[in-house]
């Protein structure tokens, strides 16, 4: 079908300067889903690109990256990786130090193929000072383990690293005293040179535990996590996954300015789903799925005094301005939303659910998870807590990084701000979704129950508003929770909420996929749900839903009146950036709902139950690709 004189918004003639502006605009502030990427900015003739195949190994990506730095210390370099699995040359990490780059000469470590198990590392990649580094749709660890026979694993193994993904900066200055006239000098204590403008885009990292153990979700050993940050800032991770991974998803120690968006975060072991502690400042949490891992923490537990590192010189915050949006966290085994030590932190359109076929964790018979929102204060840790006190420090005369203990003559030790209390403060949880599908809040045998809100300790003002709960037709427990200071806006059981407002429905874990496309199934509003028309004004509410709708009054992460052409566009975005480069939110013109996408001048949109695109890829006319059914479940099939 072909439309030539149709015209959408924005259409293709955009004046060269505005195009000029639109892709060369540098973030500024706070990270966002949305940023412009400075992998995206540097011109294609620019690249120096250097080739690897997996016959090469991990041993041929560490040398690239070398070679990169060696070689072309002043261009920007693309190491390509083609298609295929990368065996363990190394036996350990892909481990790189001091590779310093600018937005002019960055380093892309790119997966030809970036499906899920196209491109796969047989280990993990540790950088420590690195810059301007971009890490783009490789796969780290096996897709599937062999059978569990109770002491052992047939082939495949598990994946053992102490993270799939872990960047770090460096101590400054560590091997000067920070004790000036028997006090802690924190102009030298607690300074770090962060590595910074990180992006990890479209990487899966999956099954990492020891083969000695059945899997990750109940493994005790909590030794490695998925993705790990300390000490940086400008850091972006995108359209990534994390599944079966023994400790954290996402684990964050001193972060600042940090994006996490449209990720999948699964059956995680016993550290969190994802945290951002230890000084961290200006995290946003946005449009990701959370299923079965132990919480989703706003801050965090207990940083080492080593390790903190804020922006502001401050030490009574594991976080500052933390916000969570547009998530959807489904069966969080002990509770969905944590607040630790976080201060000027909002929780806004989040949809937290837990399923009808959910069983809260229990100890001996005492239930010790299950609730939906927890807060307590934290503290900073010392060595007798069993808190390390070595650091890493660029040597700059040996040209070699190098192990300082104790850390600027003082370590974890006094006057280091041990056992400090980090207090919350200032929460706002609002607009947001908190079903318990089965009833399963107040459920118990015992004194203790799940609870909709648990409060073990601080005295942060919590500020709730316009949030929707449905406890599966039962009233929300009161006997053993804290009080649920609901403001107006809010909907409670019994106060008009008769029935369950989304689909609900038993969630896929199959496979990563599986799972991504059937939580956003099971989570979608059902036709003319009570969330619509409910929604309070809040500064941090996003301008889109977790699929890239835009955003009206209706509470939740998830609006779901065109949820199949939203999948689809994400469906491009992801398997199809060449066409539709970034993110971008939909709207409707001349009866398409469509999206826009100004680095490649391409449009993507439905209309009348068909899928359309235009721009120059297809020769500036409007293509029809068939019907909305057909294509929508290769994008489910893709976890979209």
């Amino acid at each position: 079908m072909r439309h030539p004189s149709c015209q959408w918004s924005h259409r293709l003639a955009l004046p060269a300067a505005l195009i000029a502006t639109l892709v060369a605009t540098t973030p500024a502030g706070a990270a966002g889903c949305n940023d412009a990427q400075f992998v995206d900015l540097v011109a294609e003739a620019a690249w120096i690109n250097i080739d690897v195949a997996p016959a090469q190994g991990t041993g041929g990506v560490r040398e690239a990256l070398r070679l990169a730095h060696s070689s072309h210390a002043n261009q920007p370099v693309r190491i390509r990786l083609a298609p295929g699995v990368y065996a363990d040359t190394l036996g350990n990490e892909i481990y790189a130090q001091r590779l310093q780059r600018t937005a002019a000469n960055p380093i892309w470590l790119q997966a030809s193929d970036s499906r899920p198990n196209a491109t796969v590392l047989g280990h993990g990649i540790n950088l420590l000072g690195v810059s301007y580094i971009a890490i783009d749709g490789v796969t780290i660890g096996p897709a599937t383990v062999g059978a569990w026979n109770g002491q052992a694993h047939a082939n495949p193994q598990p994946l053992q690293a102490a993270a799939g993904i872990h960047v770090a900066g460096a101590a400054l200055n560590a091997r000067s005293s920070a004790i000036r006239n028997g006090a802690l000098d924190t102009t030298v204590y607690g300074r770090y040179e962060p590595s910074h403008h990180i992006l990890v885009r479209r990487v899966t990292v999956q099954n990492l535990f020891d083969p000695a153990e059945r899997d990750a979700e109940t493994s005790e050993s909590l030794s490695m996590d998925g993705m790990k940050f300390n000490q940086v800032q400008d850091l972006w991770v995108l359209d990534s996954a994390v599944r079966q991974t023994t400790r954290h998803g996402i684990d964050n120690v001193g972060v600042h300015r940090a994006a996490f968006c449209r990720n999948v975060v699964a059956q995680t072991g016993g550290g969190l789903g994802i945290e951002a502690k230890g000084g961290s400042v200006d995290v946003l949490y946005d449009s990701n799925s959370f299923y079965r891992v132990r919480r989703v923490e706003l801050g965090g537990e207990e940083t080492d005094a080593t390790y903190y590192f804020s922006l502001d010189g401050r030490w009574d915050y594991e976080a500052l301005r933390t916000v969570a949006r547009n998530n959807l966290i489904v069966d969080a085994r002990e509770a969905a939303l944590e607040f630790s030590g976080c201060q000027d932190c909002v929780a806004v359109n989040n949809s937290i659910v837990f399923t009808a076929a959910y069983q809260p964790p229990s100890d001996g018979g005492t239930i010790y998870g299950g609730d939906a929102m927890r807060v307590h204060d934290s503290r900073v840790l010392g060595a007798a807590d069993g808190a390390g006190s070595d650091c890493q420090f660029w040597d700059a005369a040996i040209q070699d990084y190098v192990t300082v203990d104790p850390c600027w003559g003082v370590g974890a030790q006094a006057p280091a701000p041990v056992n400090k209390l980090l207090r919350n403060a200032n929460l706002t949880i609002v607009n947001n979704l908190f079903s318990a599908e089965g009833g399963s809040l107040g459920r118990g045998s015992g004194d203790v129950v799940p609870c909709p809100l648990n409060v073990t300790g601080g005295n942060a003002v919590l500020t709730l508003n316009a949030n929707f709960w449905w406890n599966g037709g039962s009233p929300l427990p009161a006997n053993g929770c804290s009080a649920l200071t609901e403001g107006p806006a809010s909907r409670l059981p019994g106060a008009g909420a008769t029935a369950s407002p989304i689909n609900g429905g038993a969630v896929d874990a199959g496979s990563l996929a599986r799972i991504g496309s059937s939580i956003i199934t099971a989570l979608l509003p059902t036709a003319g749900s009570a969330l619509q028309g409910m929604a309070v004004a809040q500064a941090q509410q996003g301008t889109e839903d977790r699929l890239g709708a835009p955003r009206g009054n209706a509470v939740g992460a998830l609006l779901g009146s065109s949820a199949p052409s939203d999948r689809l566009f994400n469906f491009g975005e992801r398997f199809y950036p060449q066409y539709f480069a970034g993110h971008s939110i939909s709207g409707t013109a001349s009866g398409y709902y469509y999206r826009y996408y100004p680095l490649t001048q391409n449009y993507i949109g439905t209309a009348n139950g068909h899928l359309h695109v235009l721009g120059p890829a297809f020769n500036n006319e409007i293509v029809d690709l068939g019907l909305i059914s057909t294509w929508l479940p290769l994008a489910m099939d893709a976890g979209l």
